[in-house]
């Protein structure tokens, strides 16, 4: 194992590259104490010790000290530590850490945000936003069917909140208001049917208004 490169991350830490790949961010301190230099080979026993002592104390420490800011998905918290500089294998072993001891609940997170940000959000809108959290589709796809109860009531109820908060009271809306409110209510993902049902108590002003 050759380090081929040390590129400095800020003043205190470094990224180092083994072999032509990123291999793990270490302190400058660090570098000094395992003397590990450009063009110099890492013995595979300082590999290993940084590998299994340094690296997975210190991201079960980060993946914790993450998790005390915001509540995250599995995928958020891997993410996350890969892009702090945690070799794949190490970042996986912090999460699944943080998930012995429940810190971690994709399942919990679904349920949560369901009856948080997006109670105010169309079904497939949430559905969405939490795919693009990393959360697996068909976990998404069994709490949103265990939940479908008056589902489709509850739509409605969005779709019409958020009409009435962008138009206002029921009143006639021409052409182009009527589009715009369709428009709307789509890109948040509700329904032909729901979105022409709300919109019937603001009907199309006719040419002759």
């Amino acid at each position: 194992m050759i380090v081929t490169e040390i590129r400095p991350v800020n003043k205190k830490r470094s990224r180092v590259f083994i072999d032509g790949q990123l291999a793990f961010v270490l302190y400058n301190g660090e570098l000094s104490r395992y003397h590990i230099r450009e063009g110099e080979e890492l013995p595979q026993a300082i590999w290993d010790e940084i590998m299994n002592e340094v690296l997975v104390k210190r991201s079960r420490k980060r993946a914790l000290n993450l998790l005390l800011k915001s509540e995250k998905t599995r995928n958020q918290l891997v993410e996350k530590l890969r892009t702090d500089g945690y070799p794949p294998e190490i970042a996986e072993q912090a999460v699944a850490y943080a998930e012995s001891f429940g810190y971690i609940d994709d399942n919990r997170y679904v349920c949560r945000y369901l009856d948080g940000p997006g109670a105010k959000k169309s079904r497939m809108a949430a559905r969405t936003d939490l795919l693009r959290k990393g959360i697996s589709s068909e976990l998404i796809d069994r709490i949103l069917q265990e939940t479908s109860e008056n589902s489709e009531e509850t739509e409605r109820e969005k779709a019409l909140a958020l009409a009435r908060k962008r138009l206002g009271p029921p009143h006639p809306l021409d052409e182009k208001e009527y589009r715009r409110a369709y428009g709307y209510l789509a890109r948040r993902g509700f329904s032909s049917s729901d979105i022409y049902s709300i919109l019937s108590a603001y009907p199309k002003k006719s040419q002759s208004d």
